[in-house]
C-alpha cells in the first residue's frame, strides 16, 4: 500500500517497509518514534522520511535528491504539514507505526506498532 504525493513534475508513491524504516533510523541515529518528537523533527528528518518512503520505487534516489524534490515541492507552494500527513498515512498503512488521535499528532506523540 502506498500514498500518492506530487513532489515534482510526476506523481510519486510513498511506501514504507521494515527495511526502509530501519534505513531511516540508521541515517538519523534515532528510532522512528523519536524522529517524530516535536523537539527533533526538522528538515533533516523530513528529508530522510521522504527518501525512505520513495526509494522503493526509485532505487537510485539519494538523500540529497530527496532534498531537491522537497525544494521543488516547496517552490511550487507545497505545504510541509500536508506532506507530513501523507508520510503519517503511509507509515500507518505499512503497519509499522500507529499514530494516536488528532490531538496526539499535534503534540508529536506517535506510538510504534508492529
Amino acid at each position: 500500500m502506498y500514498v500518492n504525493v506530487e513532489l515534482d513534475d510526476k506523481p510519486r508513491r510513498l511506501r514504507y517497509q521494515y527495511n526502509d524504516i530501519a534505513d531511516v533510523e540508521e541515517k538519523a541515529g534515532l528510532g522512528i518514534a523519536a524522529i517524530f518528537n516535536e523537539d527533533r523533527i526538522g528538515f533533516h528528518s523530513i528529508r530522510l522520511l521522504i527518501w525512505g518512503g520513495l526509494k522503493w520505487a526509485d532505487h537510485g534516489l539519494t538523500i540529497h535528491r530527496a532534498g531537491d524534490l522537497l525544494q521543488e515541492y516547496l517552490s511550487r507552494g507545497g505545504d510541509l504539514a500536508d506532506l507530513m500527513e501523507k508520510v503519517r498515512q503511509a507509515l500507518e498503512q505499512s503497519g509499522i507505526m500507529k499514530f494516536g488521535a488528532a490531538e496526539d499528532k499535534e503534540e508529536g506523540n506517535p506510538e510504534a506498532g508492529a
